[in-house]
């Protein structure tokens, strides 16, 4: 179970914004300290999903994240584990990212789906990461 220091209730919420851990190797635990580290309050993701699909828990989905500059505000952050600049998104993980996405818009109706680079001067979630939803 991860531990977080103080959080901010997010009011708003009007992107879910995709990343990529940038590396196969980090599970959420590993992000989690890695942010700890860095001062944070945790991991700055609202869900983690692995290359096996496996959908997991990070910030509660109702306070502000830390994942996108600008944004963190207003956005929910969903982070698979992978680097899409050289590998590519596993069928298991699309299938997660789908459910999770069709049941996070039944509470934010309204919330646009963005990749990282869209908002921010990134790379991320990696070329290979070409993938759109449609509703």
């Amino acid at each position: 179970m991860l531990v977080f220091k103080s959080l901010e209730k997010r009011s708003t919420t009007k992107y879910i914004v995709l990343h990529h851990s940038a590396s196969s190797k980090m599970s959420i635990e590993d992000i989690h300290n890695y942010h700890l580290s860095k001062g944070w309050a945790g991991i700055g993701y609202h869900y983690f999903i692995d290359a096996n699909g496996a959908l997991h828990e990070g910030r509660p989905k109702n306070t502000v994240g830390v994942h996108c500059k600008g944004y963190n505000h207003c956005s929910i952050g969903i982070c698979l584990q992978g680097n899409f600049e050289i590998e590519h998104v596993t069928e298991e993980q699309m299938h997660s990212l789908s459910m999770l996405i069709q049941s996070l818009l039944k509470t934010y109706p309204k919330a646009q789906i963005k990749l990282h680079r869209e908002l921010n001067s990134t790379k991320c979630p990696g070329e290979n990461f070409n993938w759109r939803f449609t509703n």
